[in-house]
């Protein structure tokens, strides 16, 4: 039987692949690493690192190893926050995988009562693009990934829960923030400010212009930025228009230093959803977050709902 203290060294070894980082990390010297490491390699029979010089990369065995261990301290912590209501001492540990929007803009909302529910738990959130959630969650580094695209993945379970719209922002001196309204024909007109190439975001976008016959190699598109809050900077300094999402508009219209603007044949919307792995659906502090990501978008649409009656009276 493997002890689980080496099978936790080398999960961080594997993550890391660097010892002395994987000692600080787990708070021990990095000889006291080394050793944790070549006693599992001699108990198993087999390699589990190759280390050539400084570097330091997973065998074939050691990346098998490594999928089943994650899938251990799943279960393991799964088992611990099942054990907290009943009076257990230690929570585990949660790990969500989110990209950017929802890690910024959606579970900072959610976490204050999920932490009330579940104190004992120690929660990670790892943020990144669609794809790379996704594969966080295969290769089960996290519970549950939330993305704000939609995909199709037979390995996997994807439900809605909420919907998302790309607003234009421009300057408040800018020309259009008196008429707040624009054509997506109008838009090659300026600098627009996008989310890096590859991202969820900008594909959305892009997608809408050609609904409305504007190309990409229209655009003038020379600065594009990895998060929403360099676009926002970006068009506060003059730098040009941009895109990002309601969730983070509200904030921004409160300085006065930006406007929404409203598209023609808009608005840009996206879904976001929450993915698991395929099997028995989650209990615990999984399935209390999936609860709570459902309320979020039930308010969206009653809030969305009430924000068309009020336009449609005015």
């Amino acid at each position: 039987m493997i002890e689980n203290f080496k099978l936790k060294v080398f999960r961080v070894v594997a993550d890391t692949l660097n010892y002395r980082r994987a000692a600080d990390e787990l708070r021990i010297t990095q000889p006291a690493v080394t050793a944790q490491i070549r006693s599992l390699e001699e108990s198993l029979g087999i390699a589990l690192f190759n280390r050539v010089g400084r570097e330091t990369s997973l065998t074939v065995a050691g990346s098998t190893l490594l999928q089943y261990v994650r899938q251990i301290e799943a279960i393991g912590n799964e088992a611990l926050a099942a054990l907290v209501p009943l009076g257990g001492q230690e929570g585990g540990e949660l790990s969500i995988s989110a990209s950017h929007t929802i890690a910024v803009h959606v579970l900072p909302r959610l976490l204050p009562d999920f932490a009330r529910e579940w104190p004992k738990i120690k929660i990670h959130v790892i943020s990144g693009t669609t794809h790379d959630v996704l594969q966080s969650l295969i290769a089960h580094k996290s519970a549950i990934a939330l993305i704000e695209a939609p995909a199709y993945r037979p390995d996997l379970k994807i439900e809605e829960f909420g919907e998302d719209e790309l607003a234009l922002i421009v300057r408040s001196d800018h020309r259009w923030a008196k008429t707040g309204f624009v054509r997506a024909a109008e838009l090659v007109q300026e600098h627009i400010l996008l989310r890096e190439v590859g991202s969820g975001m900008r594909r959305f976008v892009e997608e809408y212009l050609e609904r409305n016959g504007v190309l990409r190699q229209q655009l003038r598109t020379s600065i594009d930025f990895d998060s929403t809050e360099g676009i926002i900077s970006a068009v506060e300094s003059g730098l040009g228009i941009g895109f990002i999402p309601d969730l983070a508009v509200e904030r921004v219209l409160r300085s006065g230093t930006i406007k929404a603007i409203q598209l023609e044949n808009g608005p840009i919307l996206r879904k976001l959803s929450f993915a698991l792995l395929n099997g028995p659906d989650p209990r615990g502090p999984v399935s209390q977050l999936i609860d709570l990501l459902r309320d979020f978008g039930n308010q969206r649409k009653r809030h969305e709902v009430a924000r068309e009656l009020e336009t449609s009276k005015a």
